[in-house]
């Protein structure tokens, strides 16, 4: 047997294989089934475009009006939340996506870039309005991490599909706060998100929307580690945007 020849092949298999599994990890965390003209102005939502940031402002809006500035998962193409902001705006609540460096944001300067984008937004709107935080997964993870850093700069906090936070104590927090989790989320479980419960105060609202997975709470397609969810992306979508929805009118956050 021609050991030098099978090991020649073993290779190409090998590079073959882990090429194979790169592209699909690409592939999977683009952003799929985001209408064409989701950044399109209307004559109801005004859409800007800013640096780090995509933002929908509906015409008529009070300047005292809450805010809604959501924070995308890593790698994740952030249009992937494209269609949950909009949504949010077309309900008549000002909203912005602010996009990740490199998607990812893993270093202190990356965070301290995100934090920024997020105060250019509320500058863009005028820093008297009330302002709402929230993130999927690691956005979810750095909306924690500001609201322990800038309590008194935010007027609610929103996380989806995160256990977080671990790292950090947000008890004491006074603002209100909705987690909202899925009960096929396999890579924010369902019972990890909960044993950190201790350290979100008292008041936090918890919301399980039973057949969710992680990937479908943003347009992508799937994930490594998530469970098959047995609803369908646009039903889980559809009771994403009741809950939070529902949350920021009975917290009284307009």
């Amino acid at each position: 047997m021609d050991w030098k020849m099978v090991r020649r092949r073993f290779r190409i298999v090998w590079a073959t294989a882990g090429l194979a599994f790169t592209a699909w990890v690409i592939w999977n965390m683009q952003a799929h089934g985001v209408p064409a003209d989701i950044r399109a102005s209307s004559s109801t939502i005004a859409v800007t475009e800013r640096e780090g940031a995509t933002v929908f402002l509906p015409t008529g809006v009070n300047t005292d009006h809450t805010a809604l500035v959501f924070v995308p998962g890593g790698g994740v193409d952030p249009d992937a939340y494209l269609p949950f902001v909009r949504a949010v705006a077309d309900a008549g609540w000002p909203a912005a996506l602010v996009r990740l460096p490199w998607r990812m944001a893993f270093t202190d300067s990356g965070q301290i870039e995100v934090w920024q984008r997020v105060k250019d937004v509320r500058t863009s709107w005028g820093v008297s309005r009330p302002m709402v935080l929230g993130g999927h997964s690691r956005g979810g993870m750095l909306s924690a991490l500001f609201a322990s850093r800038y309590p008194t700069e935010l007027s609610g906090l929103l996380l989806i599909g995160t256990t977080h936070p671990r790292d950090h104590d947000l008890s004491s927090l006074r603002i209100p706060v909705l987690k909202i989790a899925g009960t096929r989320d396999c890579v924010a479980d369902l019972d990890a998100s909960k044993a950190n419960a201790s350290k979100l105060p008292s008041h936090a609202v918890w919301t399980t929307i039973v057949g969710a997975n992680h990937a479908q709470f943003g347009y992508y397609g799937s994930q490594l580690g998530d469970c098959r969810p047995t609803i369908s992306r646009d039903d889980q979508q559809r009771q994403l945007r009741e809950e939070v929805l529902r949350w920021l009118m009975e917290s009284k956050l307009q």
